[in-house]
């Protein structure tokens, strides 16, 4: 009876270290993956910041990978996002971005993952200066053949607060400006030369 149970109690044991020594490579494995995709993000901007958008895609990638801008419209396959760029290019002269992650999901036994952080992108508009949107971004990853592909990205931003906006409202207000000023001297001349007439 004694022997039955000392093997009960180290098949046991043995259990619990085996589920012990599985917990800790899980834990492991974790950190691993997030060290993978935070370098991942790393390389990806630094091409982005580099302007080397074919490479960008063509290295991180799905060929079609679906990508949707702060002004909502959406790219699908490598095509269509660098089309995209070319037309950001016509105003402006600078993209850069500075991510970080601050939420993370990752699911699939650790081959599919969700993450969003802050883009901090800055952008150098054609004779208008620099422009930060501070936008948030998502993306949406997959493991396979030993490495991460990005399948889908999503980059948002303040609708009614932003730079942009304020460059906006500032333009508008200049314009506002330059058409009243001359109104103004007009109605001025006009109520002169009203009252002037009268005393005549």
């Amino acid at each position: 009876m004694k022997t039955v149970f000392a093997i009960c109690l180290g098949v046991g044991l043995a259990g619990w270290c085996c589920a012990e020594s599985q917990a800790q490579e899980k834990t492991r494995d974790k950190k691993a993956i997030e060290a993978e995709l935070d370098q991942f993000r790393d390389d990806l901007f630094h091409a982005y910041n580099k302007g080397e958008y074919k490479a960008m895609l063509e290295t991180y990638c799905h060929k079609d990978v679906i990508a949707t801008w702060q002004d909502g419209t959406t790219s699908k396959g490598y095509d269509e996002v660098l089309a995209e760029f070319a037309k950001l290019k016509t105003f402006i002269e600078k993209m850069s971005a500075d991510p970080n992650t601050d939420k993370r999901l990752i699911l699939n036994d650790g081959n599919l993952v969700i993450a969003s952080g802050n883009m901090k992108d800055l952008y150098t508009l054609s004779g208008r200066g620099d422009v930060a949107l501070n936008s948030r971004w998502e993306a949406t990853l997959i493991h396979e053949n030993d490495r991460w592909v990005l399948v889908s990205f999503c980059a948002s931003c303040n609708a009614f607060d932003n730079q942009v906006i304020d460059l906006e409202l500032k333009k508008a207000r200049y314009i506002t400006a330059g058409v009243a000023a001359p109104v103004a001297l007009l109605v001025g001349i006009l109520g002169t030369l009203l009252v002037a007439r009268r005393r005549s």
